[in-house]
């Protein structure tokens, strides 16, 4: 294995344990909440409190990536989400549980542009699909290992169980610092050498008038906040119709073991249909399959969430790559970071959205919610086709 490969797959490794930690860390914040007494109605703060931070922050952090290199940042983010996921362990008030739950929101923001950079920069724009493609795959592993481990280790359902649990996030989470230390001793550098950043950082509106780049920026939004619904709210629906921990665990397991497939595959599948069709298609299905979540029986609720994994899991990859090869060299940190900010955005007011519809529907109208936004998406995407 050549030196370049081997670093790229310690990378990979480090996305998945931090990837599993935080997987671990937010089903488990919202069995904690539940338990210490929050209405499930109130589940939409804890998935807006994990977007809050990032949204204040995202740009900064992104031009402080391009400036003072990744590593550094990487290395903290695992630091800080061990410290949280063992805090998280502790909480005993909403209060608590919430600034928790935004500090881990912040760390994971931070890995997540650090690693993305790192990519962008240490490899060459021809292996973008693959390279982005792999690091979304190893995303979703790291949902797979988290929340099923998790599942079984908090199957009692007692609070014991979840502390259980998110201390065994804390573990994962630990485990990525020396190996982030070992890239950092063998760091091979940018793939093509760039100048240093100029004094004055890239503005946002040139990034956004980049042709295409709003209507990839919504289908990431509505994407990953959808995914994020799911994972917030599953727990409520489980509750809702008697199903255990464990159950629910494996549902978002199954989730994210469809979208690593359809990640490995996503090359392949870009060939065979094309980047506008795939795009497209993706958030109509998923789209479908989100809303059948809610009403179906457990049985085809499996056969439907491994639909909705491999129609959401598609997007973040495409999104990525397309956003890589476009930012200006030396700003591409504030570039992933922009996208990021927007699926924060996301994050933020959709899960509000649905916390304030689940007061009046349920737990299943949050699931139609989330569902009409990617749907819309889906909209916007195809009404820009030629700026794609």
């Amino acid at each position: 294995m050549s030196d370049d490969r081997r670093w790229f797959v310690m990378l990979l490794t480090v996305g998945t344990l931090l990837q599993a930690a935080t997987a671990v860390a937010r089903p488990m914040a919202s069995y904690r909440a539940l338990q210490i007494g929050m209405e499930p109605s109130s589940l939409g703060l804890v998935a807006a409190a994990f977007a809050i931070a990032p949204v204040v922050f995202a740009l900064s952090i992104g031009r402080w990536i391009d400036r003072r290199g990744e590593l550094p940042f990487l290395l903290g983010a695992g630091m800080v989400l061990a410290a949280v996921c063992s805090a998280l362990a502790l909480a005993g008030s909403a209060a608590a549980l919430l600034a928790l739950i935004s500090v881990l929101g912040l760390s994971q923001l931070v890995f997540v542009v650090a690693n993305q950079t790192l990519i962008g920069s240490r490899s060459l724009a021809a292996s973008y699909d693959s390279r982005f493609g792999l690091l979304a795959f190893v995303a979703s592993l790291g949902q797979l290992i988290g929340p099923a481990a998790a599942g079984l280790i908090a199957a009692s359902g007692t609070p014991e169980g979840t502390s259980q649990a998110l201390v065994f996030g804390a573990v994962l989470a630990l485990a990525s610092v020396p190996l982030i230390g070992w890239l950092w001793r063998h760091d091979p550098g940018p793939a093509v050498p760039h100048p240093p950043p100029t004094a004055e950082p890239q503005r946002v509106l040139s990034i956004l008038r980049t042709p295409g780049m709003l209507p990839a920026m919504a289908a990431s939004m509505t994407v990953l906040a959808t995914m994020d619904v799911m994972v917030v709210y599953l727990p409520a629906l489980g509750e809702e119709r008697g199903l255990g921990v464990a159950t629910v665990g494996a549902l978002l397991a199954v989730r994210a073991g469809a979208s690593m497939a359809s990640r490995l595959l996503l090359g392949h599948l870009i060939g065979w249909l094309g980047r506008d069709r795939l795009m497209i298609g993706s958030l109509v299905v998923a789209a479908t399959s989100v809303v059948a979540l809610a009403f179906l029986p457990v049985p085809m609720m499996f056969a439907v969430m491994i639909v909705a994994g491999v129609t959401l899991g598609v997007c973040q990859p495409m999104t990525l790559a397309w956003v890589a090869a476009r930012a200006v060299a030396g700003t591409r940190g504030t570039a992933m970071s922009l996208r990021l900010l927007g699926n924060r955005v996301g994050q933020l007011v959709i899960p509000l959205l649905a916390g304030s519809m689940a007061a009046v529907t349920g737990t299943a109208g949050v699931f139609v919610a989330a569902a009409m936004t990617v749907a819309l998406s889906a909209a916007v995407v195809a009404g820009n086709r030629q700026g794609r």
